[in-house]
């Protein structure tokens, strides 16, 4: 990988997206090998990547959530296919893939720890690749804003910049303040991460959720400040409207990460 290969996360299925746990993934022990069947959706660069982290559940685990585990398996193995790829809104640089695993035969020293362990290896997978979507949603908020305040001071309307009429810049000052505040959050959870601290779960759904929604209203605003030339391909507000909307679905829906959150502030009720 690190001469350039590319590694794919391999972990939606068509009946468990945020709920990773209703996974139906099977991978079945035979001696050397691990056997491994299923169907997965959605997944980033599953049509090139050189090694797909594929988690699954282990067929002799009878517990949902005990028996997920991980297992690299390489491009090429017999039996694993590309359904298709997918027409998306945004991001069409970067393919998304639907994969099929039928009886793909893989060594068992590919299990990423034993038996079971995916659950463990999932969520602290999680807690950093959540802050990295926060700093990508983020900096499409950025983009956006600039290429916004750097329009509206052009533009005129009624012999005026529209940088000069007051609603104008009330949505400025809201948006500007709102940015400032969750790029400062980004640095505070990116140190947690640099510092190797584990429970902070909370802190990325915290991060995740308000970038994310806050790329999708700047980007929406962006656009609206363009009038017409924000609606067509010549700007690129266009093309990040687009693009910040998959930052509120993908590492967890946006609705799951304020469950999250608001869960953490249930006190456990000593029996």
């Amino acid at each position: 990988m690190a001469e350039g290969g590319l590694v794919s996360l391999v972990i939606t299925e068509a009946g468990a997206g945020s709920d990773a746990t209703g996974m139906k993934t099977r991978f079945e022990p035979q001696g050397d090998d691990i056997i491994v069947n299923g169907s997965k959706i959605f997944i980033t660069s599953g049509d090139v990547a050189d090694l797909l982290l594929v988690f699954g559940k282990w067929s002799e685990i009878s517990d949902a959530k005990g028996a997920i585990s991980a297992l690299v398996v390489e491009k090429g193995t017999p039996g694993l296919s590309v359904l298709r790829t997918e027409d998306k809104l945004g991001h069409r640089a970067s393919s998304t893939a639907a994969l099929s695993f039928d009886n793909c035969r893989v060594p068992r020293a590919n299990l990423l720890g034993k038996p079971g362990d995916g659950l463990a290896i999932l969520l602290a997978s999680l807690n950093k690749s959540r802050p990295s979507v926060a700093a990508h949603a983020l900096g499409i908020a950025r983009a956006a804003f600039e290429d916004a305040v750097a329009y509206i001071n052009e533009r005129r309307q009624s012999g005026r910049r529209i940088i000069e009429f007051q609603g104008i810049q009330f949505m400025l000052a809201d948006l500007a303040s709102e940015l400032a505040l969750c790029e400062r959050w980004l640095w505070h959870v990116g140190a947690l991460v640099d510092a190797g601290v584990d429970d902070m779960g909370v802190e990325a759904s915290m991060l995740k959720q308000r970038a994310s929604d806050l790329a999708m209203r700047i980007s929406t605003d962006a656009v609206q400040l363009y009038g017409g030339y924000g609606y067509c391909k010549d700007y690129r507000v266009e093309r990040l409207m687009r693009d910040a909307k998959i930052t509120q679905i993908w590492e967890g829906t946006n609705q799951v990460h304020r469950q999250l959150i608001g869960r953490s502030f249930m006190h456990k009720i000593k029996k």
